[in-house]
């Protein structure tokens, strides 16, 4: 399976889905204009991922800000994860990054409306790596 590999700008966070190494992660902030082209890609690579998933899933989220848009799709991701849970033999560890209590809030709502156990990470985010030669 391809990885996806999706470079920042203002509005569009980094993406970067290995499923080789069963790593999921998002970073940035998430204000595109057209949601459903940015997440359009991501929703139908965890699709297929989830046919032929690690044992072990990785999903890092370390977002500056993210619009109400995002936050829908988000919550379509999130979902997925829910979905690969629930087979038998998959677990899935979510860290949710946050540099300050509103991006804390938000991990906190997506725990609680998905029902997987989130691990929250205070972060500096002035040292996020953005550099898609790194991955």
């Amino acid at each position: 399976m391809e990885r996806l590999l999706i470079g920042a700008s203002q509005k569009i966070p980094l993406v970067h889905m290995d499923a080789d190494k069963g790593v999921i992660e998002l970073k940035g902030r998430s204000t595109p204009e057209d949601t459903d082209k940015l997440f359009g890609p991501i929703i139908k690579w965890v699709e297929a991922y989830v046919n032929e998933a690690k044992p072990l899933t990785i999903v890092n989220f370390h977002f500056e800000y993210f619009n109400s848009s995002s936050t829908k799709a988000l919550m379509r991701l999130i979902n997925k994860m829910v979905a690969l849970e629930k087979k038998d033999s998959y677990e899935i560890e979510i860290n949710w990054l946050y540099f300050d209590e509103d991006m804390l809030e938000y991990g906190q709502d997506f725990e609680e409306l998905s029902g997987l156990t989130f691990n929250f990470i205070e972060s500096d985010y002035s040292n996020i790596n953005f550099d898609l030669e790194s991955y």
